[in-house]
């Protein structure tokens, strides 16, 4: 009997969490669904525009063709970004429900904010420029 469990959960894989991407306007321009270590991302049209993939503390990503455009790296409460060529583009840093993004010299580029599953996105003038909704 244990090993029927443990196959059927082996063989079904983990449902699908979806995230619907907004603009300041309130229209739709993206969604991304993250199954697993890898989160694929679609434009408002729903054509694919590219993928994450996890492993560990560093994350990948790719275009649509497959071709490396970054990764990011996480330490703690710090997360690093990098171009195609490993050159520093940026860093987040969380504090609670917040999340700054900082630019390559260390200048706010904005916040983002958790509540009640909808992350609000903030520029660095502190106007929202969009927002990230969890469905499932």
């Amino acid at each position: 009997m244990r090993f029927l469990i443990l196959l059927l959960l082996l063989a079904s894989p983990a449902a699908a969490q979806t995230k619907a991407d907004y603009d300041a306007q309130g229209r739709q321009i993206g969604r991304s669904e993250t199954r697993g270590d890898t989160e694929r991302r679609y434009d408002a049209q729903g054509r694919s525009i590219g993928r994450s993939e996890t492993r560990g503390d560093t994350t990948r990503d790719y275009d649509a063709q497959g071709r490396t455009i970054g990764r990011s790296e996480t330490r703690g409460d710090t997360t690093r970004h990098y171009d195609a060529q490993g050159r520093t583009v940026g860093r987040s840093e969380q504090r609670g429900d917040t999340v700054r993004h900082y630019d390559a010299q260390g200048r706010s580029t904005g916040r983002s904010e958790t509540s009640g599953g909808v992350t609000r996105h903030y520029d660095a003038q502190g106007r929202q420029v969009g927002r990230t909704e969890q469905r499932r």
